[in-house]
C-alpha cells in the first residue's frame, strides 16, 4: 500500500535551532519574529542572550557650520542608548555645538559566515544544514525536518486547492524521486 502525505506539524518557527556562537553546538532561538522577546539559549554552555540587548544605535550629523559655513560630518555607531543630542566640532573655525543628530537602530549580531542560512535576530547560523548536490538543504528545527521527512517519504503527495503548505514550496531538488533516498538518509542523520 502506498503512503499519503499527511501534515502533522504546523508551526515551525516557534524554535530554531542554530549553532551556538560560543561552544558550537545545538543552541534554540525562540521568539526570532520579535527582537525584543528572542532569546538564544545553549544548553551545552549555559549561554542566554536576548534579542533586546543587541539593539544598538548609529548616529549621524551632516551640517555646515552656522559660524564659517565649512561641512562638518559626524558618525558613531555601537551605542547603546539613543543620544539626544551630541557635541560636534567644526574642523574650519574650532567651534563646538550640541546638535540632535538623525540615528539609526540596528541588530548587532554575531559575525555571519558565507553560504549558510542564519537567524535574522542573533546571526547564528542554523544546526540542520547541509550541502546536497552543490545546493544548500536545511531546517529550522526537528519539526521542520520530521514534515520534510512525512513529505519526501510519502508516495502520494495530494495538493491542497485553496492553498500552499510548506512542503509544497520546497525546492525541487527535495521533492524529486531520484534524490528520495539521499535527502531521507540526510533528514535521518539530523534525527539522531
Amino acid at each position: 500500500m502506498k503512503k499519503i502525505y499527511q501534515q502533522k506539524y504546523f508551526n515551525y518557527d516557534d524554535n530554531i535551532f542554530v549553532v551556538c556562537p560560543d561552544c558550537g553546538e545545538d543552541a534554540v532561538v525562540k521568539n526570532e519574529h520579535s527582537y525584543k522577546q528572542a532569546t538564544l539559549e545553549c544548553r551545552h554552555c549555559n549561554l542566554k542572550k536576548n534579542g533586546h540587548d543587541l539593539m544598538v544605535y548609529k548616529v549621524f550629523v551632516n551640517i555646515n557650520c552656522p559660524m564659517c559655513a565649512h561641512p562638518i560630518r559626524y558618525e558613531q555607531g555601537n551605542l547603546k542608548e539613543k543620544p539626544k543630542t551630541v557635541l560636534v566640532k567644526c574642523d574650519g573655525c574650532d567651534a563646538s555645538f550640541q546638535i540632535k543628530p538623525k540615528t539609526e537602530k540596528y541588530l548587532n549580531s554575531f559575525t555571519k559566515q558565507e553560504g549558510l542560512i542564519h537567524d535574522r535576530i542573533f546571526g547564528c547560523p542554523y544546526y540542520f544544514q547541509e550541502d546536497f548536490k552543490n545546493k544548500l538543504f536545511w531546517a529550522k528545527n526537528r519539526e521542520h525536518l520530521l514534515e520534510m521527512e512525512n513529505y519526501v517519504s510519502s508516495d502520494l503527495r495530494t495538493r491542497l486547492p485553496y492553498r500552499m503548505r510548506m512542503v509544497e514550496r520546497l525546492p525541487t531538488f527535495i521533492k524529486e524521486a531520484k534524490n528520495r533516498e539521499a535527502i531521507l538518509k540526510i533528514l535521518q542523520k539530523w534525527k539522531n
